[in-house]
């Protein structure tokens, strides 16, 4: 098995190599699935990324989400913290740029993460059992570590793989989501 930064360095290759109309194509049919799977959509409160470096678009969730009232949360992170913590989120924000070009609310309101019941996360691979390879800054297993929130991967087809390293702090997904695939665990 090839090591993690090998993989990283592989999977993020692939997808800044798909274009914009593969990434908007994929991306819908990623949204419609993940808005039809009623055990998610019935859950009040949501964290969910903004999109950077072709992963997929959550452009089309987070409207649906905000126009059926749904509480929305984004990773922000906090200078005088010096660590990321979920903020409030609405489409109106004012976004800027975070560390590692990361939109964020510029005027983030600290959310505890224990409200959370749906998490939506974006990933550069995922296994078939639900192991998720993220950039290694571990911004999200710090995040969920202790939370009961459901585990939601986005990714493309080529994304999910038989087979990934898994260490202790890794979180494990509940769901992944693909063009083509729903995959439960």
């Amino acid at each position: 098995m090839k090591k993690e930064n090998d993989l990283r360095k592989y999977y993020l290759e692939k997808r800044l190599r798909l274009n914009s109309e593969e990434i908007e194509n994929k991306s819908s049919k990623i949204a419609k699935k993940l808005l039809s799977i009623d055990t998610i959509i019935s859950n009040k409160h949501f964290s969910i990324y903004l999109p950077v470096k072709n992963e997929v678009i959550t452009q089309t969730i987070i409207d649906h989400l905000d126009r059926w009232g749904k509480v929305l949360v984004v990773p922000c992170f906090f200078k005088k913290d010096k660590e990321y913590k979920f903020a409030k989120f609405n489409k109106t924000d004012v976004l800027i740029k975070g560390p590692y070009d990361i939109p964020q609310p510029k005027f983030g309101k600290i959310v505890n993460p224990d409200t959370i019941e749906i998490a939506i996360l974006p990933g550069l691979a995922f296994s078939k059992n639900g192991v998720r390879l993220g950039y290694g800054k571990g911004v999200f297993d710090k995040l969920l570590a202790i939370s009961k929130a459901l585990k939601v991967g986005l990714a493309y087809d080529f994304q999910v793989i038989d087979k990934l390293p898994k260490e202790k702090h890794d979180l494990k997904m509940d769901i992944i989501i693909t063009e083509s695939k729903v995959y439960r665990f």
